[in-house]
């Protein structure tokens, strides 16, 4: 926890942890005017390594940003996540009055593995689930639970059970920010935006970044967003 002023709390993609947000510098660039939280989400970082489908129930992951919250004494806070971070954000803001803010960047509105989404998923586990079931039994090398793969495995499968949600779900102020090389999240914004606007979700397009630069990419980000 950094800073002083109203609670953010940041959330990360998959295959990141909370440094990422440290190391990148956008914790510099808000603890001036907020209380910067930087999350794990469950199965990363510092976080539990959880490796079941159930672990990753989108209201268990709700819980555990709430938690957080709670720990931290803010009843109310505003929510910056990328990616995974984003779609969750996505269902704190539709299901609780507590988050004031949030802004998503790199997913679209809708089900949680849209069509592209989904194709990966399918050959992600393809390739690592004999590797995930190795963890289980004891019997994976050590690179296996480094790059957090039985994490993976499970988690990715989760997001298809989650509900689809909408812009007019949402209870609190949102921005949605996606590049134009993002091909799904920007080809969806580009013929949702008629629902974004009715619904009061602010629209950020950066121009030719692809997802993997969404965070990264600070300069162009940052600006976008807390402007």
């Amino acid at each position: 926890m950094s800073g002083q002023g109203p609670v953010v709390l940041l959330l990360h993609g998959a295959g990141k942890t909370r440094q990422d947000w440290h190391k990148l510098g956008y914790v510099d660039r808000l603890k001036d005017e907020f209380t910067v939280v930087t999350v794990d989400l469950r199965g990363t970082g510092d976080s539990d390594v959880r490796v079941e489908i159930g672990d990753y129930a989108i209201d268990k992951l709700c819980d555990d940003v709430t938690a957080v919250a709670d720990a931290c004494g803010a009843e109310r806070f505003l929510i910056w996540g990328y990616s995974l971070g984003g779609n969750l954000a996505r269902y704190l803001a539709a299901w609780s009055d507590r988050p004031a803010a949030v802004a998503i960047i790199g997913v679209p509105f809708g089900p949680a593995a849209p069509p592209e989404l989904d194709r990966f998923i399918s050959e992600f586990v393809a390739k690592w689930q004999p590797t995930a079931d190795a963890y289980r039994a004891g019997t994976a090398p050590k690179t296996a639970i480094k790059g957090r793969i039985p994490v993976w495995v499970a988690c990715f499968q989760a997001l298809r059970s989650w509900p689809s949600i909408a812009p007019a779900d949402l209870r609190c102020p949102a921005l949605l920010l996606t590049g134009t090389r993002n091909r799904e999240p920007y080809q969806w914004t580009q013929a949702h935006r008629a629902e974004l606007e009715a619904a009061g979700v602010q629209i950020e397009v950066v121009e030719g970044l692809n997802h993997p630069q969404e965070l990264p990419e600070v300069e162009r980000v940052f600006p976008a967003v807390s402007g």
